[in-house]
């Protein structure tokens, strides 16, 4: 009698694997084709995505460069049509910045100057002993 109930146990045990693979092979083209169909349509929605980003950057880029070209042409426009008026105030206002920047080099040059020449007479450990650290 026990080799007859292992033997009911074992046949059970068979016919519950018989029947979950049977299972599973009948769900598995139920469950992959629409997993490969989302997969595809994601996909597809990714390239989308990337296409209409590049065009988007690409008018961006058109757009910037359009509109630097338009200031460049409207500010040759107003160079062109200053009166002479304007035109002398912005030369002036320019020879001003530049004088002002010819001084400053200047001043630069003559500290420059003067801490080599009182280095110079210092001898070596002079420019140390004043605390000028270069």
């Amino acid at each position: 009698m026990p080799n007859r109930r292992r033997r009911g146990a074992d046949e059970m045990m068979a016919w519950s694997w018989e029947c979950g693979s049977a299972t599973v092979a009948v769900l598995a083209p139920l469950v992959a084709v629409p997993l490969a169909a989302i997969t595809f349509y994601l996909r597809s929605l990714r390239e989308y995505q990337v296409i209409r980003h590049a065009e988007l950057v690409r008018r961006f880029e058109l757009v910037e460069s359009v509109t630097s070209d338009l200031r460049k042409g409207v500010a040759a426009f107003e160079r062109d049509y200053t009166t002479k008026e304007e035109w002398l105030r912005e030369c002036m206002y320019a020879r001003g910045r530049v004088e002002r920047i010819a001084e400053a080099i200047a001043r630069l040059e003559a500290r420059v100057e003067t801490r080599d020449c009182s280095a110079a007479g210092n001898g070596v450990g002079g420019a140390a002993a004043h605390g000028d650290e270069r």
